[in-house]
C-alpha cells in the first residue's frame, strides 16, 4: 500500500482504538531494536508512502523525504527513534485501521525482520494487543521459506486480562466475570446474563472433596470457581443456569492458563450474619407458625401468579442488582405467571436495571411446557 496524501480517507470505520494504538507503540518502544529492522527508515517507509508527495514540516524543505534525511540521517539526534508513531503525516495514531496494519505487517516482513523466531514473537504480541479490537495477523504466503503476515478481521477476544491470573487477583477475576457476561450476552442468554451481575468470582482449591479417577484430569492442585451471591438469589441459580455460566467461563479460564479450574459452584453470601447474644445457648427458639412453614414451599419457584396473588406483597430489594421479593411467601420473584393452563403456562420474565438510581424493567415473554420436567 502506498499513501501519497496525508488526508487519505479511511477505507473503513476504525476499529482499533487510540488505547490499543498507544499500547502497540509502547510495546514497540520497549521491545528492543529499531522499527525499521535491517532497512533504513527511508527504505522502510517507501514501501508504504510516497515520501516525495508528503509535505515537509521544516520550512527549508518541500518533502517528507528531505525531512528524514536532514533530521534522522544528517542529524539523528534531532528526533527520537519513535518519531514516526505520532507524526500526523503517517496517520499511525489516528488514521484508518488499514494504514496502521500495513505498517505493522511491514515490521514483520522478511525484508525487514529476517529472523523468523523474532517475527513470530512480535506477531504473537501484536495479536494479543489487537485481539480485543477484532484483528489478527496470519501467515498466508512465504518468501524464501519465511512467513509473510497479513492482517485479517477476527472475532474480538474481549477485555484483556494480563497473565498470570492468581487466586487472589480480585480485579482480574472481576474482568473474567465481565468476559463471561459478554459471552452470555452475545449468545442471547439474557436471564443468565443478568443473574451474573449480582455475583462475585473467586478461585479456591477443591478442598479434597473430589476423588479423582485415572485419566479424569483431577489432581491435588485442582481448583474450583466459586460464584458468591445474595442468599435470596440462590434459588434462581438452577443446574441449567450454572451449566450455562460454566460453559462460557471455562474457556475464558483456559485461555488465561487456568486449566486447573475444573468446576463451578454457587454459594450464598454469609457476610450479613445475624447478631447473636452471648447466652444464645440458653434461649428457646420460637417455633414458626404452621402457615409460615407451609409457605416455605414457595421458595422452590420464583413465579408470582398475577391472577391469584396480592401485588401489595411485592417489594423491590437490592441496590446494585435490584429484584422483586414476595414478602408474603418469602421468596425472590423473577417470573410473573400471566396465564396457567393444564399443559402450557405463559410467563413474563422481568429484570430490573438500575441506571443512575433510576429503575427500568427488561421484559421477556415466554411459554413453559408443563408436560416436561423443569
Amino acid at each position: 500500500m502506498t499513501q501519497s496524501e496525508p488526508s487519505l480517507a479511511p477505507r473503513s470505520t476504525p476499529r482499533i482504538t487510540a488505547v490499543t494504538r498507544r499500547d502497540i507503540f509502547d510495546y514497540l518502544r520497549g521491545e528492543g531494536g529499531p522499527w525499521w529492522g535491517r532497512l533504513d527508515e527511508i527504505d522502510f517507509l517507501e514501501g508504504l508512502y510516497d515520501l516525495d508527495k508528503l509535505a515537509s514540516r521544516d520550512s527549508r524543505y518541500k518533502t517528507a523525504r528531505r525531512d528524514i534525511v536532514q533530521h534522522r540521517v544528517n542529524n539523528p539526534l534531532d528526533l527520537p527513534d519513535d518519531w514516526v508513531f505520532e507524526d500526523p503525516r503517517f496517520q499511525l495514531l489516528d488514521g484508518s485501521d488499514e494504514v496502521l496494519l500495513a505498517f505493522l505487517a511491514r515490521l514483520v516482513h522478511p525484508e525487514v525482520q529476517p529472523d523468523v523466531d523474532q517475527s513470530s514473537r512480535r506477531v504473537e504480541e501484536l495479536n494479543r494487543i489487537l485481539g480485543p479490537d477484532g484483528w489478527t495477523f496470519r501467515a498466508f504466503e512465504f518468501l524464501s521459506s519465511r512467513p509473510i503476515y497479513k492482517a485479517v478481521p477476527a472475532e474480538p477476544t474481549g477485555p484483556m486480562v494480563s497473565l498470570p491470573l492468581a487466586d487472589d487477583d480480585t480485579g482480574k477475576l472481576d474482568l473474567v466475570l465481565g468476559q463471561t457476561y459478554c459471552l452470555l450476552d452475545r449468545d442471547g442468554e439474557e436471564v443468565v446474563r443478568d443473574l451474573l451481575r449480582a455475583t462475585a468470582l473467586t478461585l479456591r482449591r477443591d478442598g479434597g472433596f473430589y476423588h479423582p479417577m485415572p485419566g479424569d484430569g483431577w489432581t491435588a492442585d485442582t481448583y474450583e470457581a466459586v460464584l458468591t451471591v445474595d442468599r435470596v438469589l440462590l434459588p434462581s441459580f438452577t443446574t441449567a443456569v450454572t451449566d450455562a455460566i460454566w460453559q462460557r467461563l471455562e474457556p475464558v479460564l483456559i485461555w488465561l492458563q487456568r486449566q486447573d479450574v475444573q468446576s463451578l459452584v454457587v454459594e450464598g453470601d454469609l457476610r450479613n450474619l445475624p447478631a447473636v447474644p452471648p447466652d444464645w445457648r440458653n434461649q428457646t427458639a420460637e417455633a414458626d407458625p404452621p402457615i409460615v412453614r407451609g409457605l416455605r414451599i414457595g421458595l422452590l419457584t420464583p413465579e408470582f401468579d398475577v391472577m391469584r396473588q396480592d401485588f401489595s406483597d411485592l417489594e423491590i430489594r437490592g441496590t446494585g442488582f435490584p429484584y422483586f421479593y414476595d414478602t408474603g411467601r418469602g421468596r425472590l420473584i423473577t417470573e410473573f405467571l400471566l396465564d396457567d393452563r393444564p399443559q402450557v403456562a405463559t410467563l413474563c420474565h422481568v429484570t430490573l436495571i438500575n441506571k443512575d438510581g433510576v429503575l427500568s424493567p427488561r421484559i421477556k415473554l415466554w411459554k413453559k411446557d408443563k408436560t416436561k420436567r423443569s
